[in-house]
């Protein structure tokens, strides 16, 4: 190796990280070997970690043979652990935050508390690593080309029928999620919509049971149904991009997914694909009329006040509104 190939690229050696720094994790998915160097030493140095459930952690804290100061930021506890890990970094104390399994804020909570660090002024540092939907990518055999990551798609049948419908007209391979108790319903769905399209399924990725396949939307139902164990597990799925005209998809579908495509089937799920999050339509109106006469942050105090709503991020959707569509 020559002295620029060297120079190109960090050696195995014990990365400092600055002091009041938030270092972004990834975890692995399954297997826990695939916890890379930099990510253990993160997670040793760090006083502070942010995880989701505790109980999952562990088991690769006890790989690691450490005993960490863990504070929860599970959905509903995120914004309650912000002062916490705000306090231990004006400290000058290094936090990271993890997730169950995969990177944070890829369709888990953290997104919350990396803004929170970054409005405060501390650094975020990424320390990359296992992704599941990236994963599947690199075994698809697809061709290279944008790819819509989804995650989970809505609970309600209907709902998930019109955001999958909508999801099905982008010229985008299509990324999701799925647990073990909705993945027959959303093979149903995926058969009904768009029957020929080829789709790659991963099934337990990195673990014992770990199983992948190629095959296309009409023949999942059957590919679940064939071993008794299929249902079982966390489902990655990647769908493969549509080269079919729009046209050519309507008559492809029956007329019953038509319609679906049509009308939406459900207020709740628009029958096009928009970047602006599902907030409550109430508080949508509410914000939307303060923000004609303050700014954002005097809007979301406002409104969280009239609401009493502190469920809701109010500052997010008024930034999200503010910006022009």
């Amino acid at each position: 190796m020559n002295n620029q190939q060297q120079s190109s690229f960090e050696t195995h050696k014990p990365q400092h990280f600055p002091n009041a720094s938030l270092l972004v994790v990834a975890t692995p998915i399954g297997n826990l070997s695939d916890l890379s160097p930099r990510a253990a030493l993160a997670l040793q140095q760090a006083s502070l970690i942010a995880c989701e459930d505790s109980r999952v952690s562990r088991k690769l804290f006890d790989m690691l043979g450490i005993r960490p100061s863990l504070v929860s930021v599970e959905q509903h506890r995120e914004i309650q652990a912000i002062p916490l890990i705000l306090a231990q970094l004006h400290a000058g104390k290094t936090c990271a935050l993890i997730s169950d399994a995969g990177t944070p804020a890829i369709s888990d909570p953290g997104y919350r508390v990396v803004r929170a660090a970054r409005e405060a002024g501390f650094v975020v540092i990424a320390i990359p690593g296992p992704s599941a939907f990236v994963a599947l990518s690199s075994i698809s055999g697809f061709t290279s080309g944008p790819i819509w990551f989804e995650g989970f798609l809505p609970q309600r049948e209907k709902a998930a029928s019109a955001r999958l419908a909508a999801l099905l007209e982008l010229r985008a391979h299509i990324a999701l999620y799925e647990a073990p108790h909705r993945i027959a319903q959303t093979a149903r769905l995926l058969a009904k919509l768009a029957p020929s399209r080829q789709l790659c399924l991963g099934r337990e990725l990195t673990k014992r049971f770990e199983e992948s396949a190629v095959m296309t939307a009409q023949e999942l139902p059957s590919w679940l149904e064939l071993q008794s164990n299929r249902d079982r597990g966390e489902f990655a799925l990647l769908i493969a991009c549509d080269q079919l005209s729009t046209a050519d998809r309507l008559n492809e579908r029956s007329p019953e997914s038509n319609q679906a495509a049509e009308r939406g089937l459900d207020d709740e799920t628009p029958d096009t694909v928009q970047s602006m999050p599902a907030y409550n339509i109430q508080g949508r109106t509410l914000l939307e009329a303060l923000l004609g006469a303050m700014g954002p942050a005097q809007a979301a105090r406002l409104a969280q006040r009239l609401t009493q709503d502190r469920n809701t991020d109010w500052y997010q959707m008024a930034l999200t509104l503010k910006k022009p569509v």
